[in-house]
């Protein structure tokens, strides 16, 4: 009878130990794992709403990387409530600085005019009476801005 009381009692004693161990586990989650779940919730999100998918092995960990270094800036930014606007994620957020600049602002010398000297044919010449300010807008002489994809 002694035994199978010590049995029941070091089953038991086992069993609570385990469980104590998970809440101990579970209580010492920090802000940081909180925030790694948080962020990567926000990035599948994010992946289905702009349709991503990666191919290439490592790919999605390395722009999931970008996508929370990114995410952090934002959160940083809205958060110092001293600025005159506010940032957001778009559909360029799995990009670094450098990634979109060389994607997007790209300056690159095409065409006729790439290598030619520049006629002056519509450079001002002084003898204009010009206005101070034109709205070409207004004048119908450009459309409002638009995403012209990866066309440089």
């Amino acid at each position: 009878m002694t035994t199978l009381i010590n049995s029941r009692f070091l089953s038991h004693a086992l069993l609570l130990l385990i469980v104590c161990g998970h809440l101990s586990a579970a209580l010492d989650m920090s802000i940081i794992d909180y925030d790694e779940v948080h962020v990567r919730a926000a990035y599948e999100a994010w992946l289905v709403e702009h349709r991503r998918s990666y191919n290439t092995l490592g790919e999605e960990e390395r722009r999931f990387k970008i996508f929370r270094e990114n995410m952090r800036f934002v959160e940083e930014h809205n958060g110092a409530g001293d600025k005159s606007f506010r940032l957001g994620l778009n559909r360029f957020a799995d990009l670094t600085n450098e990634e979109y600049r060389a994607m997007f602002l790209g300056t690159q010398k095409r065409g006729l005019r790439a290598g030619k000297k520049n006629s002056g044919r519509y450079a001002f010449s002084g003898e204009e009476e010009l206005p101070a300010m034109v709205d070409w807008r207004e004048k119908g002489a450009v459309a409002t801005v638009k995403d012209q994809g990866q066309c440089g």
